[in-house]
C-alpha cells in the first residue's frame, strides 16, 4: 500500500534532527495520523492533552486581548512541544531539549500548507 501524501509530509518532518514525533490532531481532540517512534509517546494521550492546553491557550489570548493562537511552545526540563494551529486541526511536534528550535518553528510554517492540504 502506497504511503499516503499526510504520512509522507509528517514523515519526512519526523526525520529533522531532535525530533522525537509529530501529530497533527483534530480540534475535537483525536489523532489524525502521527509519526512516533515504537513505544515512544502515547499520541491518544498527547492529542488529549494538546487540546487541553490549546483550548486554555485559546483563553488566555482572549482575556489578554492578544488575538488567536498561532504557534504555542513548550520549552520543559527534557524537551520542548509545538503545537500549531492549521485550521480544522493542529500540528503537535515534540521534540529533543537540545533540538535546534528556530529549526522546527520554521519547517512547522514551511510545511504546514501541505499538511492541509494533505488532510
Amino acid at each position: 500500500m502506497a504511503e499516503s501524501p499526510l504520512r509522507r509530509v509528517l514523515s519526512d518532518f519526523a526525520r529533522l534532527e531532535g525530533v522525537r514525533g509529530i501529530a497533527v490532531v483534530s480540534k475535537d481532540g483525536f489523532v489524525i495520523d502521527a509519526v512516533v517512534p515504537a513505544g515512544g509517546i502515547d499520541v491518544e494521550a498527547l492529542a488529549a492533552m494538546v487540546m487541553t492546553v490549546y483550548g486554555a491557550s485559546e483563553r488566555l489570548g482572549e482575556e489578554m486581548k492578544v488575538g488567536k493562537n498561532e504557534l504555542i511552545t513548550g520549552e520543559y526540563e527534557h524537551g520542548i512541544i509545538l503545537i500549531y494551529d492549521i485550521g480544522d486541526a493542529v500540528i503537535s511536534v515534540v521534540a529533543e531539549k537540545t533540538a535546534i528550535l528556530g529549526r522546527i518553528r520554521y519547517e512547522l510554517k514551511r510545511q504546514a500548507p501541505r499538511i492541509k492540504a494533505a488532510l
